[in-house]
């Protein structure tokens, strides 16, 4: 009996190793797909925990600028990043190059060499000045000097008294050069409404004309035309430095140069007499700017006969009124003197002149310092277009020749803080169809079969 029971047993274990073992079966890679497929279909159904994190992290990532799921990059700082040069593997930077980047509005600014546009960057919606300035006067008047203002404005980028470029580009007859746009208007129309300006409103504008002049001419740069036309302000109040199309380059030290440049009510008198002259006639040229802030009035001659006013400024005195005060009166005797080596040794100390003494000067060369007064409210934008930025008078002219186009080569430049990122796309949302969208499709076309039966 036992032995049988044993017997038994042992039948039993054979039966069992002799059933066949289970296969693992393998998936084929295509259906794997679909399975993940139906798996991220079904995760993007309206509702469900994740399509509800996927929007919430697309929502908090377009109000925060960063990056959406759907891989479409968006800058941190977007408004920042247009004009700071900052970049990302994402959005690579574009460099303006054509006048199909921007929207013109209205001319805010002409001269003997060109037009000044207010105009607007389509990518960046951000407002502009741009200059623009007919080649054929250049090649007329002062073909070796044709690259000057551009490297000026290139090597001045980085000081805040000085009128910034953002980039430059040209075409078959022009020159364009982008600038900031400076809602405040020039010195010019603020003498007109406000002179004689307050003292504390003159000391801020002088101070910061100084550290502007002496920031050119540390870089061997003369500016040759010093006025209130070329001075310009921003929204708050700050002075910038502007326009160098008659700025001579690399005068260091007891360098010269010769020339008759500038406005002639504005010139030094070293430059009337035709000697050789540097910095200092620069100087002479603030002296009558800030003596029109003061008084409203030019400190020599104040009629329009061009030998008279000649004649005053080499020989005579400026006329000041007695009741200035006598700080003012002496810096402006200062820089109005005579002698360009005394004048320049007055301006060596000019910072250390009590009518400063309330200056912190760092604060004024970095532009930190709080105006001493309003400006009016800027004008209001225009919602006007110019069509026709280019004179069409030049396309009837024959070609500028290939010789002389090749003395504008490396004109084209961009500032560091001028790289517009790509705009964004927006994500792309399929519609979805619900059950509720399909009712109200179903319920339309019953609607539309039944109504005309009516």
């Amino acid at each position: 009996m036992e032995l049988n029971m044993e017997s038994l047993r042992k039948r039993k274990r054979e039966s069992i190793d002799e059933v066949p073992k289970k296969r693992k079966i393998e998936t084929p890679e295509s259906e794997k797909d679909g399975t993940n497929q139906s798996l991220i279909k079904a995760s993007k159904r309206p509702g469900s925990p994740i399509q509800e994190s996927i929007v919430s992290k697309r929502k908090r990532g377009e109000e925060m600028g960063g990056k959406a799921d759907d891989g479409s990059s968006v800058s941190p700082k977007a408004d920042t990043e247009q004009l700071s040069g900052t970049t990302t593997a994402e959005s690579p930077p574009i460099i303006v190059t054509g006048l199909e980047s921007f929207t013109f509005h209205k001319i805010i600014g002409e001269g003997a060499s060109g037009k000044v546009i207010l105009a607007t960057h389509q990518a960046s919606q951000t407002q502009v000045a741009v200059k623009r300035v007919k080649k054929r006067l250049l090649l007329h008047k002062s073909r070796d000097k044709i690259l000057i203002e551009r490297q000026v404005l290139e090597m001045t980028r980085k000081s805040p008294l000085i009128s910034r470029a953002f980039t430059t580009f040209q075409s078959q007859d022009y020159l364009f050069y982008v600038m900031e746009y400076l809602s405040g208007g020039d010195l010019r129309n603020l003498l007109t409404i406000r002179a004689p300006f307050t003292i504390p409103a003159i000391r801020f504008l002088a101070a910061e004309l100084i550290c502007g002049l002496q920031f050119l001419h540390s870089r061997g740069i003369i500016h040759r035309d010093i006025k209130p036309d070329n001075i310009l302000l921003d929204s708050i109040g700050h002075l910038k430095i502007a326009d160098f199309g008659l700025a001579v380059m690399n005068i260091f030290g007891d360098t010269k140069t010769s020339g008759c440049a500038g406005t002639l009510f504005h010139m030094a008198p070293e430059i009337l007499q035709k000697k050789p002259y540097n910095t200092a006639v620069d100087w002479f040229s603030a002296g009558v700017v800030i003596c029109k802030m003061a008084t409203g009035r030019h400190p020599f001659y104040r009629g329009k006969i061009g030998g008279a006013i000649v004649k005053a400024i080499i020989n005579e005195d400026p006329v000041l009124p007695n009741e200035m005060d006598p700080q003012l009166k002496a810096i402006i005797e200062g820089l109005l003197d005579k002698s360009p080596e005394s004048r320049q040794k007055f301006v060596d100390n000019i910072r250390d002149h009590p009518f400063f003494k309330e200056i912190n000067w760092t604060d004024i060369e970095e532009a930190r310092a709080c105006p001493p007064f309003q400006l009016p409210p800027p004008p209001v934008m225009t919602s006007e277009k110019i069509k026709h930025v280019l004179s069409f008078t030049e396309t009837i002219q024959p070609p500028i020749a290939e010789t002389d186009q090749n003395l504008f080569s490396g004109f084209t430049f961009a500032n560091d803080g001028w790289k517009v990122i790509k705009q964004i796309p927006k994500p792309v949302r399929s519609n979805r169809r619900t059950f509720g969208s399909i009712v109200k499709d179903a319920f339309h076309s019953i609607w539309r079969r039944i109504k005309p039966w009516k």
